[in-house]
């Protein structure tokens, strides 16, 4: 029997997807370093990361009430 693994799959997908973004960006001579040393970008990451972690803890919060922990 055949396990398909979409999650590992799907990861491995996305990591592709940024490396063909990075090597086209370099290909056309655009500074990434130049784009992320801007303070909008380092604040807009930090906002982001703090977002992420909020619904994290959601999704965690709401498993755990299904689950009947």
């Amino acid at each position: 029997m055949k396990k398909n693994n979409t999650q590992q799959s799907g990861f491995l997908e996305l990591i592709v997807i940024i490396l063909v973004a990075l090597i086209l960006l370099r290909f056309l001579d655009i500074d990434i370093s130049a784009f992320l040393a801007k303070e909008w970008v380092k604040e807009f990451i930090v906002y982001t990361k703090e977002m992420l972690a909020l619904v994290w803890q959601d999704i965690l919060n709401i498993y755990r009430s299904v689950r009947g922990n």
